[in-house]
């Protein structure tokens, strides 16, 4: 039994040297031992040669360390690496501790001194049967040379990975695995895997178990550590000389060879083979009699077969629920609880392990365990091992391996990722922030980004440089992904996205460095200032950069009033209308305490807080600021100014949709008198202007003249702005909406369809245009009595409202209005009767008995109720709305 022996030499000898050096002076030294103890020393090569032949009959355990060694100056090294403390094709057990205190066990208890003394028993015990075992095994191999194949149809050599008792089967995996490793059809290559992941995924149990499952199925096993290139030639050499007594000179090249020519019906697993620098070429035969398969953290080893790669990541959920009640030997009645706790450890196999481990121990229940793992995550995650397993390593201490062999600016690009979302990080996010100098857009000139940005920006140059290089930028982008812990992933549109797994995003958190979270955060955030531009014709960019400006918490966001207004930018352009809110209510109270309250800046940012109170449903608060804004610019302004024409607009926005049609009328005939007297017919804002009136004479009842004025904005539009401009859009769906009143349906049909393909194409599904034009195209459906795809494209709409603005948003309300009316048509009148029913209750709750649209809902739901036959409700109804509140359950 060895322990922390270093058979293939040891680091820190130079620095072990240097003391010598100076305790020369008071004391008489040699270093005779130290020059054997370098790495690749001749006299170690010479010992672990003999040992390698002396050794067949011993059965041997060696134990290595887990942990670096403190030296000098917080400098840590391990001082005897896993591959020069074991033997080739030995048998070995990790130990958790540095090369110094692994021997000094602290009492019974410390689970290094029960792993020891385990083994030792374990040794003395089965010693005969062993030694039994290990002549078979001589005899089997002698067996290959005089028959050409094994004597035993399935001979592993060397020792498999053991298998944890808490292995959880991946039958996807698996079936993979056979179907590249076990071809039906006949093979003209060699078939190979390669499983590669992160560490901590499962790749080598994985392994393990497929082999187990599949070992007859081989004449051969040949195992062999990949982590190190010495320790997988001498496995290769091994493998050879096991062979027979004739063997035992030959080298790893002739182990190659011999695969390559007199065998027949190998396996050659490599395992750990994750060093970037290993080329696993020239160990690898090309026979196709044989099958080779891999497992790595290193990317690149799936250029040995790409056809053969399979990406192992996070567990299936059945997968990940089932090895945390294995793990944690629990069978709770429902997997809710341990649901929410493997998602949250990304559904990486050796997190869930580590959980389960910790509940095991604890005997806490599932329903507290999150609260425990989120304040001592680091901890736990850590430290916390289990037996039960044969992986050595925490899933921090297996994040460590590969973090630490990063170059330092991948690593610092990997801290700025840790505070974005894991998934669908765009490149282009790089990309556009670097070019825009990582500087925040200005919105409002009073307010340009402030001189403290400049510190943030140049600590972002240091790391992602000064201009776009896109070589510079993938070099340092190519560690990450090939230690995988970045994975890249290809949209629909052709544009790349990286994905980081969200365990080694906390992990990285919760590093040495976690003092300067608060530091990483402001870089993060600055990244996505100089992202968020101005965009023309869609909001693609903006909904990509979404789920990772929404990890930027809203007090840093509103850090300032340059840095609120910018990222209400996005949020205005994806329609994230309650965020938008909150960003503008901060920054007018900050414009407020620097400016007062009636200065230009103040009115202007009221006006746009007016606009996004008025999209989330706050329509008495968007109409009573749109006043005062409308006031405070005529009495400052006059009537024939830009800024109180659009505070004009902005205000016949409102009052139209609350039903006051006169007033909002008179105000856009204004509007656009203004605009064509001083800018024209075809300036943009006036086509805008006389789109805006159409619609109000539309609600009006005046429905030719509404439709003459939409045809000219679609022309003009068309002519201007092009097809898919979102003014262009929204006049085809205008006018299109006109013809379907007027009952010119034929016509507004295809009008509708094109609108649609164009938000779909220019927007995304989840844009409020593109779902207000399905809307309008349901109703043109409805119109012509295409009832099925009217009511597909109602619940299409309905879900999108809800997802994105809740229950109370008008809009919302609308759609739950329109599918119960598309419902209604279509004969299913209990499901129109609810859905009218919550929109009653809500119009009430929101708008009051009195408005306009409660008064239409109240009426569409008596449509429903006689239709049903229920008369006698509809009587009552109409008495309660004489006498009192109606009764809208």
């Amino acid at each position: 039994m060895f322990l922390g022996t270093p058979h293939s030499g040891t680091n820190g000898v130079e620095l072990v040297k240097l003391m010598n050096s100076v305790m020369s002076i008071f004391l008489e030294t040699s270093e005779t031992v130290l020059k054997h103890l370098k790495r690749n020393s001749e006299e170690l090569y010479n010992i672990q040669e003999s040992y390698i032949s002396a050794s067949r009959k011993i059965d041997a355990m060696f134990f290595y360390e887990a942990y670096k060694t403190p030296i000098i100056g917080g400098v840590k090294q391990l001082i005897v690496p896993r591959h020069s403390a074991t033997a080739p094709g030995a048998a070995a057990e990790v130990l958790h501790a540095d090369h110094c205190q692994m021997v000094k066990f602290i009492g019974k208890d410390n689970g290094n001194f029960k792993k020891v003394v385990s083994y030792m028993r374990k040794r003395v015990e089965d010693a005969s049967k062993a030694v039994a075992a290990k002549w078979v095994l001589e005899d089997n191999h002698r067996g290959v040379e005089r028959r050409g194949i094994s004597a035993s149809p399935s001979t592993v050599l060397f020792t498999l990975p053991p298998i944890s008792r808490n292995y959880i089967e991946r039958p996807g995996i698996h079936a993979m695995m056979s179907q590249k490793l076990l071809p039906a059809d006949k093979k003209q290559h060699q078939p190979r895997c390669i499983l590669h992941g992160m560490g901590g995924a499962g790749k080598t149990q994985l392994a393990a178990n497929w082999i187990r499952t599949n070992v007859n199925r081989f004449t051969r096993v040949i195992i062999v550590d990949g982590s190190d290139q010495a320790q997988l030639e001498a496995d290769l050499e091994r493998s050879i000389r096991s062979v027979g007594p004739e063997y035992s000179k030959m080298t790893w090249k002739d182990a190659v060879s011999y695969l390559d020519g007199k065998e027949r019906g190998w396996l050659l697993f490599i395992d750990n083979a994750d060093s970037p620098i290993l080329n696993l070429n020239p160990y690898l035969p090309s026979s196709p009699h044989g099958a080779v398969l891999i497992t790595t953290r290193n990317k690149e080893c799936t250029e040995y077969d790409p056809d053969g790669a399979i990406h192992v990541d996070g567990l299936e959920e059945n997968e990940a629920v089932n090895l945390l009640h294995k793990v944690a030997n629990i069978s709770p009645t429902s997997t809710n609880k341990s649901l929410e706790i493997v998602k949250e450890l990304g559904m990486l196999a050796l997190a869930i392990t580590q959980a389960g481990a910790y509940l095991l121990r604890t005997h806490r229940p599932l329903d507290t365990y999150l609260e425990t793992f989120r304040e001592h995550r680091g901890r736990i995650l850590r430290e916390i091992s289990f037996r039960g397993t044969n992986y050595p390593f925490t899933t921090y201490a297996a994040f460590d391996m590969s973090f630490d062999e990063l170059p330092r600016t991948t690593q610092e690009f990997m801290k700025i990722c840790a505070f974005l979302n894991h998934s669908l990080i765009p490149v282009a996010l790089f990309k556009r922030s670097i070019i825009a100098g990582f500087a925040a857009h200005t919105v409002l000139e009073a307010f340009p980004p402030p001189q403290s940005d400049q510190a943030t920006i140049n600590r972002l140059k240091e790391i992602l440089g000064t201009s776009w290089d896109e070589f510079s930028f993938q070099c340092m982008i190519d560690a990450a992904t090939q230690a995988s812990l970045i994975n890249v992933s290809v949209g629909n549109s052709g544009d790349l996205f990286y994905n980081v797994h969200p365990l080694l995003q906390t992990y990285i958190k919760d590093g040495p460095a976690k003092d300067r979270d608060e530091q990483y955060m402001s870089m993060t955030a600055q990244l996505l200032l100089g992202a968020i531009r101005p965009v023309e014709g869609t909001n693609a960019p903006h909904r990509e950069l979404l789920s990772h400006i929404n990890r930027i918490p809203l007090s840093v966001q509103s850090t300032n009033i340059p840095h609120a207004l910018a990222f209400n930018e996005a949020y205005v352009s994806v329609g994230d209308w309650g965020v938008s809110q909150t960003l503008l209510e901060t920054a007018l109270r900050q414009i407020h305490c620097l400016s007062g309250q009636t200065n230009d800046e103040s009115m202007r940012v009221t006006a746009r807080l007016a606009f996004t109170m008025f999209r989330c449903g706050h329509v008495d608060k968007a109409e009573q600021a749109q006043r005062e804004v409308l006031n405070i610019r005529l009495e400052r302004l006059g009537k024939q100014h830009f800024d109180t024409i659009n505070a004009m607009r902005d205000l016949a926005v409102t009052l139209d949709s609350r039903g006051q049609f006169d007033e909002a009328a008179t105000m856009r005939r204004e509007v656009l008198d203004f605009r064509l007297k001083l800018l024209g017919q075809q300036h943009t804002d006036t086509i805008i202007a006389m789109s805006d009136l159409a619609v109000t004479l539309r609600h009006c009842g005046q429905l030719e003249q509404a439709e003459m004025a939409e045809r000219e904005v679609l022309k003009l539009s068309l002519a201007i702005l092009g097809r898919k401009h979102q003014s262009t859009i929204m006049a085809m769906n205008n006018l299109a909406l006109t013809l379907t009143q007027r009952g010119m349906v034929d016509e507004a049909e295809p009008m509708r369809r094109e609108a649609l393909d164009l938000c779909l194409d220019v927007f995304g599904s989840r844009h409020p245009f593109t779902i207000s034009t399905m809307g309008n195209f349901a109703h043109t459906l409805r119109q012509r009595g295409k009832l099925d795809e009217a009511e597909q494209m109602d619940q299409k709409v309905l879900n999108l409202r809800l997802n994105i603005l809740g229950s109370r948003h008008p809009g919302t309300i609308a759609a739950m209005k329109n599918l119960a009316l598309t419902l209604r048509y279509r004969g299913q009148l209990d499901e129109a009767e609810k859905l009218e029913r919550e929109v009653l209750a809500l119009r009430i709750d929101i708008l009051g008995r009195h408005h306009p649209a409660t008064i239409k809902a109240m009426s569409n739901l008596t449509i429903t109720l006689r239709e049903q036959g229920k008369h006698e409700e509809v009587q009552r109804m109409k008495q309660e709305t004489r006498v009192g509140p109606i009764n809208s359950t």
